[in-house]
């Protein structure tokens, strides 16, 4: 068993995180289909007795602050208590509370410098055991979920989509995922506010010579309004 419980989160963290949540979710509702939604509930409560944080959030130990955030905002989405009757929880809405204080706390332990660092002592090796795979094997899992998307998109279900894809890209960020990348970067490119992470998405697969009609047009279109809105590329940040 995996998980590490460092401590639990406190009546005024849990109340702060729901409250944020719930606005986000007003202002933004999910899009995924109850289907959906409740299948990945479902993956999500069979991580609790041995995934770590990691495992929890869909990211991996090298992740960044703001991958974490992200993630955490994925997840807390899915998961608010709020949802009980939309993923046949009326009734044991105690299911998803426990699930969305497990990732708050996750958020909160991977977040902070400090506590990260606690935490992946505790955890010890057996964390890289559990999160890596053979090449091979993260990028057919990549290709599957390439796959899985595109009939998301055909269903349009882009909100899930753009999530699966995201994993897609982490499981193998090489040549064999240019197309996860340019599919990303087009359906991201929708969204005015994701025009950095669509921008880098799409630069990443010309580079690596994706063949995804209208790449190049949608390359130069999102080039435009990026420097249109001031936006800064992920990797030239980093330089």
């Amino acid at each position: 068993m995996f998980v590490i419980l460092m401590r639990d989160l406190t009546d005024e963290e849990y109340r702060l995180f729901n409250e944020r949540v719930a606005r986000g979710l007003a202002e933004r509702p999910l899009t995924v289909s109850p289907r959906e939604h409740k299948e990945r509930v479902a993956e999500l409560l069979k991580q609790l007795g041995e995934g770590t944080f990691y495992h929890l959030l869909g990211i991996d130990p090298a992740t960044g602050a703001r991958e974490v955030h992200e993630a955490y905002d994925r997840v807390a989405r899915l998961v608010h208590p709020s949802h009980g009757s939309r993923v046949g929880l009326e009734g044991r809405e105690e299911v998803l509370k426990l699930l969305f204080e497990r990732a708050t706390l996750g958020y909160l332990t991977l977040a902070d410098i400090d506590q990260r660092k606690k935490y992946d002592r505790e955890v010890g090796p057996e964390r890289w055991t559990a999160l890596q795979t053979s090449t091979a094997a993260r990028e057919e899992e990549a290709r599957r979920l390439l796959a899985r998307a595109r009939g998301l998109v055909e269903e349009e279900d882009v909100e899930t989509a753009v999530e699966i894809l995201r994993k897609a890209v982490r499981l193998a960020p090489l040549a064999p995922n240019a197309e996860a990348y340019a599919l990303l970067g087009l359906l991201l490119a929708r969204n005015p506010q994701s025009l950095e992470e669509a921008l880098d998405a799409l630069e990443r697969a010309v580079e690596m010579g994706a063949t995804e009609p209208g790449l190049p047009e949608a390359l130069k279109e999102v080039r435009e309004k990026a420097g249109q809105a001031g936006v800064i590329p992920f990797r030239k940040k980093k330089s």
